[in-house]
């Protein structure tokens, strides 16, 4: 059975492949966005290199086959995201010629007017749910548990640091992911659009924030 132990920085390349590998409800970040590099870095920098000591990985005889990547506040995480790591992945996707790819533009122009609207329920998120995680496991080892044991060992670790919350978000149409936070005691605290649906038919995609008392 994997080992669950802290994050070590040569975690990092296997962390940001699994991350790419699973991005897209467990399938490839390919299938919505073109580059890897600057995703990675948009869903992982924060966690490996400004607060690594509250990530942990599963362990399998020396593969790193999961990991969960968290904040223990969220508002910290935001201003990283605003002043370093967002600026920085900006110029790396400029140079990389991310911003113009076909795949981008197509999906910021389906986007960008539901995007601009923003969502009313991140105050309260953040008021009772301070902190927050993100989750993912290497296709063929799922359903081992190994999800539930990372996310139990972040959340003694948030007791520990006397959080009061913690909250995770996940695609509503992701049924799997919906009912394995449902079985940590996670419950919906609202729901906010995350995109348009790709089939063309206009209908809007949520994103389900789940929280927790600690």
């Amino acid at each position: 059975m994997a080992e669950i132990r802290s994050y070590k920085p040569q975690d990092r390349s296997a962390l940001r492949q699994i991350c790419c590998d699973t991005a897209d409800a467990g399938r490839p970040s390919e299938n919505f966005f073109p580059d890897r590099e600057v995703l990675a870095d948009l869903v992982t920098k924060y966690y490996t290199e400004y607060e690594p000591e509250s990530s942990f990985v599963a362990d399998n005889h020396g593969e790193v086959v999961g990991y969960i990547t968290g904040c223990m506040d969220t508002q910290q995480f935001m201003r990283a995201m605003t002043w370093r790591i967002g600026p920085a992945t900006f110029v790396k996707a400029l140079f990389r010629g991310v911003l113009w790819h076909p795949q981008t533009v197509r999906l910021v122009r389906a986007n960008l007017g539901l995007w601009l609207k923003g969502n009313d329920g991140g105050h309260e998120t953040l008021r009772d749910y301070p902190a927050h995680l993100h989750v993912n496991i290497r296709d063929g080892f799922r359903g081992q548990k190994l999800g539930h044991r990372l996310v139990e060992t972040f959340c003694e670790l948030a007791r520990k640091a006397n959080v009061r919350g913690v909250h995770a978000r996940v695609s509503a149409e992701n049924t799997p992911a919906c009912h394995f936070f449902g079985d940590l005691g996670f419950a919906e605290v609202h729901r906010e659009p995350r995109c348009l649906s790709p089939d063309g038919s206009g209908r809007i995609l949520y994103t389900i924030v789940y929280g927790k008392e600690l």
